[in-house]
């Protein structure tokens, strides 16, 4: 793809419509919590209060997304906090020149570095930046700072009560949809009694599946976390059912009756698995952890009745896929309840032995990030500087107390890589001008006189831009531009005077931020294996210094610290690759599939390290409990030093072991040789079975890869 087309290719996606996100509920709470704050300040005849709570509620309004009420209400409280903060100390250094920049700069590289801990966490930064950049260039008194930091942060605290006072919101409703159809089809095939001649209806529905789960405009979080895992254990259950069905059909052709009746209720009980699976995600409610009882029972079954035939081919062939179905139920298991309940139900903190398994630790990804070779780190830089920049240099253009807007622009156009932002200018530019005119048209007839009329269009104007979306950002351009012609006209600046400034302000801040993001000339893709790899490399050692008995806690640490460093920048190189508008999709689709069973695996990983951890607080002997695991560890590091070579050459996964039957023969043995430690042998059991299906799942992934190329 040349480069006209793939730039002409990003403005056209930039245009695109999907409103897979959107929700009118939240859209029209989001315009009532802006209209309140609004007409009270109206009331009592301040104007400035009622524009600095439509700031603070607006900006609480992008934190109001999915989840659990205290998560909600947590997220949008800091966010509210945070442009407080940004607002009071914006006005106190709004005398000097040097404070005020040095006050941008610092919280420019801190939106920045947020982003390692994801865009809900980064658009916390960006709202006390925003709302710093803004008030610094009017001069108000330095006293009425704290006034202003308060009226800020309970427009946004009222925002926020309203979100928790409705009911939990189901925006991920479509993805549940799709992927339940998934199971459900899986269901009827697996429960069949001949399933290796149904006709193959998953297949369709496994593709318009990963349509919806991993194409334009997907979300991200937690919940299309767990979805994306199981879109891919539902490939991978699916290759297992046709291989049972085979041996199913090979054993009744023979008249094996006993092996043949074993396979099948195997198959029932898998079948009424991936029934409640499929319930789960329809009904949003927890799984029912006793329904893998039965397949528990069936796989013991199967194997006992295989053990008597051990010179049966087929047999071994289906007590290996029996075992391997087994683990993969385990994994939908353990992943469906996130996604199905949204985040409406809060999870209990995992413990070891009394140790807690701290799987998200904010401050150290933090720590990890500030180190030149981190992607997180470079954007920082570059965002601080730019920001900064253009903002001290517009205090030098005419009528620089609305100059803000070029760095404002800049600070919310900006991004690592030159197809997203691009992508986010060009809707941008667009949006602004169809915006401005609106906005002016409205307020033109309403009347600048009538403040109540103007409340009325700012309401109407933020619903469009909650239920626009973030996909959307085009429309959402629209009527964000109309917004602030809206409240701008509210708080006395004529919208015949915000148009012109404000348009060609949005033309400079998206060619400078363009330009900056020209000095990364690469498209991401090309980066993309080589971040993966890193990344499996750092859980691969960090899986080494857990499972050794001799590595010291400085090992350990480090090994933990840059398994963090690794993540943040290959989630960062997943994100620039998802923007860019050239062919990479085989890329990006496995990058997101390894990204989620590394998650997965590094879950695992943290399990061994909290028992290893629990095992010294008692003064046990760590090397007991370790010393069973060598094998299974070897076959691990095996198969991931394979997966990392296959990722950078774009092959299948060479000398990869099955991990599945290392984690049966390591079930096997534990009883034997470790049967005094009860507290923490279950935990490291099952961190093994996690780790055998993460990472068989990533060398099926990348199997897939090579076969789809091909």
């Amino acid at each position: 793809m040349s480069a006209t087309s793939s730039v002409a290719a990003t403005v056209k996606k930039s245009l695109r419509l999907d409103f897979s996100q959107s929700d009118p509920v939240v859209a029209a709470r989001n315009a009532v919590g802006i209209a309140v704050p609004l007409v009270i300040g109206v009331a009592a005849g301040s104007i400035p209060v009622a524009v600095f709570g439509g700031v603070g509620a607006m900006f609480a309004a992008f934190a109001d997304r999915p989840g659990s009420y205290r998560l909600r209400f947590s997220r949008m409280g800091m966010t509210s906090l945070a442009a407080g903060i940004g607002g009071g100390l914006s006005v106190l250094t709004s005398h000097s020149v040097l404070l005020s920049l040095l006050l941008i700069a610092v919280f420019s590289f801190t939106s920045g570095m947020l982003m390692a801990l994801g865009p809900v966490v980064a658009q916390i930064g960006i709202a006390g930046t925003a709302v710093a950049i803004v008030l610094n260039r009017f001069e108000l008194p330095p006293a009425s700072a704290l006034g202003i930091g308060a009226v800020v942060v309970a427009a946004g605290l009222f925002q926020a009560l309203l979100a928790i006072a409705g009911w939990p919101v189901h925006r991920h409703a479509p993805e549940r949809a799709v992927l339940a159809s998934v199971y459900e089809a899986l269901a009827t095939r697996t429960r069949s009694p001949h399933p290796k001649m149904m006709t193959p209806g998953a297949g369709v529905k496994l593709d318009a599946a990963r349509a919806t789960i991993t194409g334009f405009g997907h979300g991200h979080g937690p919940s299309m976390q767990s979805y994306r895992g199981l879109l891919d254990e539902a490939e991978r259950i699916r290759l297992e059912v046709i291989a049972l069905a085979y041996c199913l059909e090979r054993f009744e052709r023979v008249e094996r009756s006993t092996q043949a009746d074993a396979v099948h209720a195997l198959l029932l009980a898998a079948g009424r698995v991936l029934d409640s699976t499929a319930e789960s995600l329809r009904k949003g409610k927890v799984f029912d952890d006793s329904m893998m009882e039965p397949v528990v029972e069936a796989v013991e079954r199967l194997r006992d009745i295989i053990g008597d035939h051990p010179d049966s081919p087929t047999g071994r062939f289906a007590s290996l896929h029996a075992r391997a179905l087994a683990g993969q139920l385990r994994a939908c298991a353990r992943m469906v309840t996130p996604g199905a309940v949204e985040g409406r139900i809060a999870e209990k903190p995992v413990t070891v032995g009394g140790i807690r398994v701290a799987v998200q630790a904010p401050f150290d990804t933090l720590r990890a990030n500030l180190r030149l070779d981190s992607a997180i780190f470079r954007h920082a830089m570059r965002l601080a500087v730019l920001v900064t920049a253009t903002d001290g240099l517009a205090r030098l253009l005419p009528g620089s107390t609305r100059g803000y807007w070029i760095s404002l622009m800049v600070l919310l156009l900006l991004r690592p890589d030159f197809a997203a932002t691009l992508l986010r200018t060009t809707a941008r530019l667009a949006g602004t001008l169809l915006g401005l005119g609106i906005g002016t048209a409205a307020t033109f007839l309403v009347g600048s006189g009538n403040p109540y009329a103007l409340i009325a269009l700012v309401v109407i104007f933020v619903f469009g831009v909650r239920i626009s979306g973030t996909p959307n950002a085009f429309f959402m351009s629209i009527w964000t531009a109309a917004y602030l012609v809206a409240l701008l006209d509210l708080s006395g600046i004529p919208a015949s005077d915000v148009a012109l400034p404000r348009l060609v302000d949005t033309v400079l801040a998206g060619v400078l931020a363009v330009a900056a993001t020209v000095v990364w000339p690469a498209w991401e893709r090309s980066y993309l294996p080589t971040r993966l790899a890193e990344l499996l490399a750092s859980y691969r050692l960090y899986l080494a210094a857990v499972s050794d008995p001799a590595a010291s806690k400085a090992s350990i640490d480090a090994a933990r610290i840059a398994a963090r460093l690794a993540r943040s920048n290959a989630q960062t190189s997943l994100d620039r690759t998802r923007a860019e508008p050239v062919a990479g999709l085989a890329t990006q689709y496995v990058g997101e599939g390894l990204l989620v069973q590394s998650h997965l695996f590094i879950q695992a990983a943290m399990v061994i390290d909290a028992a290893r951890l629990s095992v010294s607080a008692a003064k046990g002997p760590v090397e007991r409990v370790l010393a069973p695991l060598e094998p299974f560890i070897a076959d691990a590091t095996t198969t991931l030093k394979a997966s990392e070579a296959a990722v950078l050459a774009g092959v299948p996964a060479r000398g990869a072991v099955n991990l599945r039957d290392s984690y049966t023969r390591l079930a096997e043995s534990l009883p034997e040789i470790s049967p005094q430690s009860a507290t923490v042998q279950p935990a490291i059991l099952d961190a093994a079975d996690r780790i055998a299906n993460s990472v068989d799942t990533m060398v099926h992934l990348l199997r897939e890869r090579s076969a789809t190329a091909s």
